[in-house]
């Protein structure tokens, strides 16, 4: 058995450090990549658009001139519908960004994780129907039975000689 070698650990421990200050230099680069990421998405009807910064907050709403005449409640599904569309854009550009600066490294897929699980991809969502509102009767068979309410009961109060009324009824 021979002893260790001093000159090859100290050798071995440079290295180590250089390999980390040059994870910490990357992620210094694609966390500036980040800050600097917007991502656009405009609805398919071009009514709305939606940026979203890098966290996926929106930093700019716009109805076009198509969407002034829109009904409400299908401008309204079609802003959160393209700010989702805009999130999963963003989500994908991150997935990009990490991978490209950082490689397949167990932080940058941590980063990825996130933003798949924040920003999944849009559902398609079919055009809102006007409420309606039903009248009719109830069926005995779907009815939800009620739940049984426990007791009330009346505060009760002791009277100690004092005067000050706190915690009693307000009318005698």
């Amino acid at each position: 058995m021979s002893a260790p070698d001093p000159m090859k650990f100290a050798e071995d421990l440079t290295r180590w450090a250089q390999g980390l200050e040059q994870k910490a230099q990357r992620y210094g680069e694609l966390q500036e990549q980040l800050d600097r990421t917007n991502v656009t998405a405009e609805s398919p009807d071009g009514t709305v658009r939606v940026t979203v910064d890098s966290t996926g907050v929106p930093t700019e709403l716009t109805i076009t001139d198509r969407g002034r005449s829109a009904d409400p409640r299908a401008l309204s599904a079609a802003l959160m519908a393209t700010m989702h569309s805009a999130q999963a854009q963003l989500r994908d550009r991150v997935s990009e960004m990490t991978s490209a600066t950082v490689g397949d490294d167990g932080p940058g897929n941590d980063i990825v994780a996130q933003y798949q699980e924040r920003f999944p991809d849009p559902v398609e969502e079919t055009a809102p129907q006007p409420p309606t509102m039903d009248v009719g009767g109830i069926d005995e068979d779907t009815a939800a039975p009620e739940e049984p309410r426990p007791p009330r009961r009346r505060p009760t109060r002791q009277d100690d000689g004092d005067d000050d009324d706190f915690g009693g009824p307000v009318l005698r």
